[in-house]
């Protein structure tokens, strides 16, 4: 009950980041742009933080690393979590299984392309984006000292992503995430990104 809440209010909450920040986005003049169009080089720091989650699970992703926002395309170190245990099963051999209280982790490298097609007057954009998880996924399990379910994966993902400021952007997708065989694999992934360069720290200060 307490997890479905949890799950309840950080979608709620992401969806009116989402479409609630500032009522003069939706006033601003939208303009069609190529997608597949470059700017010049913008170089920035990004941090961000998101949900992964489905009907049965629920997992928390923090990262940080590098955005280039000339050419919409960030890489990012990031680490996962389910910040609880959950009942799994687990095969042990042909029609024998294991039921267990699992916790999951991932590192990753994170290398997502953004393209957007519209842009509107005040810096706002809206697009899609695909981007690829690749790291090391392990789980650890109550009475058991071994980590059984471990190893290197690629976790790929695609949605629609909106830069709503100049210094933030928030991304709405999908993520298939494969981490055993009694789990659904396919995930919702909610990711709010923030950006600093020294043209957007001047900004700030001024």
């Amino acid at each position: 009950m307490v997890l479905n809440n949890f799950r309840k209010a950080i979608t709620c909450f992401s969806l009116l980041c989402f479409l609630a920040i500032n009522p003069t986005y939706s006033k601003a003049q939208p303009i069609l742009t190529n997608p597949f169009a470059g700017s010049y080089f913008q170089p920035s720091f990004g941090i961000n933080m998101g949900t992964i989650f489905n009907h049965e699970d629920f997992l928390l992703d923090f990262g940080l690393g590098f955005e280039e926002l000339g050419y919409d395309f960030s890489a990012s170190l990031n680490g996962s979590f389910r910040p609880y245990y959950k009942t799994v099963l687990l095969e042990e051999s042909d029609n024998f299984y294991y039921q267990l209280q699992e916790k999951v982790f991932q590192f990753s490298i994170d290398l997502e392309k953004r393209f957007y097609f519209i842009q509107f007057m005040n810096s706002s954009k809206v697009g899609l984006y695909a981007m690829a998880k690749f790291g090391y996924f392990y789980g650890t399990y109550k009475g058991l000292s071994e980590d059984r379910n471990n190893g290197f994966a690629i976790t790929p993902g695609a949605g629609l992503s909106w830069q709503f400021s100049k210094i933030s952007r928030i991304n709405l997708g999908y993520l298939y995430l494969n981490q055993n065989p009694s789990s659904n694999p396919h995930m919702l992934n909610i990711k709010f990104s923030v950006f600093i360069n020294k043209q957007t720290a001047n900004n700030l200060e001024e």
